[in-house]
């Protein structure tokens, strides 16, 4: 069986997430790394290795999150198979479910997009960068997460559940 359109963008925006946060983590590695090493051959620590550390740990959390979200392999509760529900009580949840998330992302996106031009001229005391970069990740991954969840839900509407399958098959690994 092919994959569907919809199915093919999903799997082409996980697959760019994973990147950016597999990358988000080994520079988080790095630097980390780079610290110890500093602080035992130099006794002294690096001033600006904390700061990039933390900042791509926002990248690696939202971008994954966003990853998650698209994959449905963050964590929830399957209301059908917990409560015994029918698939179409079930089905309407799960929609209603989506439409509480769109409009939290929503909320998330719209004050990440209204505080990077106040903390544009901003910057970080150790590495001089706009703390902008700190809400950048915001920004993006809530928009991820907003176009899986609305992929989800047009795929629910339609009939069909966009990795539903997935998920519930890794749900039942863990049994």
């Amino acid at each position: 069986m092919g994959v569907g359109p919809v199915q093919a963008v999903a799997d082409t925006i996980a697959r760019g997430a994973v990147l950016v946060a597999g990358i988000a983590l080994a520079i988080i590695l790095g630097l980390i790394a780079a610290q110890i090493g500093s602080r035992v051959f130099t006794g002294s620590s690096l001033s600006w290795s904390d700061e990039l550390a933390r900042l791509f740990f926002l990248y690696l959390v939202f971008i994954g999150a966003a990853e998650a979200s698209m994959r449905r392999t963050h964590i929830a509760v399957d209301v059908q198979d917990t409560f015994g529900l029918s698939p179409a009580v079930d089905r309407i949840l799960d929609l209603g479910r989506m439409v509480l998330c769109l409009g939290v992302l929503a909320v998330i996106a719209h004050g990440a997009w209204r505080i990077i031009p106040v903390v544009e001229t901003m910057q970080r005391p150790a590495t001089r960068l706009s703390t902008a970069w700190m809400f950048y990740p915001l920004l993006v991954g809530s928009v991820l997460m907003m176009i899986a969840t609305a992929m989800q839900f047009v795929s629910c509407l339609t009939g069909g559940d966009l990795y539903r399958d997935t998920a519930r098959n890794r749900h039942d690994l863990l049994e």
